[in-house]
């Protein structure tokens, strides 16, 4: 397991992919947001925030949903981190690709009016699958659901180049801020499209999905020939 682990890292930390999901990562935050009571699937610190305001607020329900957000995310992280250790293909990341672009499917037949608490939690638990099996790009780690790590990490090496002129620290912070703006793009064209769109909009995103899974399945296939 740890020979097929170690000759699928170059793949899946192929820079295409990684902006790839990274938008997915802003436009389901967005979706949530806009569509689903101000929780974000992904942004747990933020879920947080807006949980001490609930409780503050003695809005209960509210407070559930993000609870429940901050459990199915957590539980998703433990869920990757185990099968990392049991997988038996190096196919298996597409699978975790295909089951959030399933959730999404369905996800977008729901109503408004269906509770929020079957609708956050399956995406947040999604979001921290993609997170945790996606965890690299061009051999550094990076987070491809929320930015704040990214932008400090981008900043960091943008002024470790301004200072020593290290070349290579200006290319890991050019790719750091791709990937802010990545995430940045993902959710701004969310909440454009949710104007038109509404709750179908994240229809949109499991078509990027399928497309990053066929793109993906074709590298895998053209390395391993099975």
């Amino acid at each position: 397991m740890a020979t097929l682990e170690f000759q699928d890292q170059k793949l899946y930390q192929l820079r295409q992919i990684g902006m790839a999901v990274t938008a997915v990562g802003g436009f389901i935050d967005a979706y949530t947001f806009m569509q689903r009571g101000g929780v974000l699937a992904a942004g747990q610190t933020g879920n947080i925030i807006f949980l001490s305001v609930d409780l503050t607020q003695h809005n209960l329900p509210g407070a559930l949903v993000k609870i429940m957000a901050l459990l199915f995310f957590a539980l998703g992280v433990a869920l990757v981190t185990l099968f990392k250790h049991h997988h038996f293909t190096h196919y298996w990341r597409i699978m975790i690709l295909i089951l959030e672009m399933m959730v999404c499917l369905v996800i977008g037949f729901l109503p408004h009016s269906m509770s929020n608490l079957l609708v956050v939690p399956p995406l947040s638990l999604v979001m921290a699958m993609q997170t945790t099996a996606f965890s690299e790009i061009d051999k550094q780690g990076y987070n491809n659901v929320f930015s704040t790590g990214n932008l400090k990490k981008a900043t960091i090496a943008l002024t470790e180049f301004a200072n020593g002129h290290d070349r290579r620290q200006g290319r890991i912070a050019v790719m750091y801020f791709e990937i802010v703006g990545s995430f940045a793009g993902g959710a701004i064209i969310s909440a454009f499209l949710q104007e038109w769109l509404g709750i179908r909009t994240i229809w949109v995103v499991a078509g990027v999905l399928l497309l990053i899974v066929a793109y993906y399945a074709h590298t895998l296939h053209r390395k391993y020939g099975d």
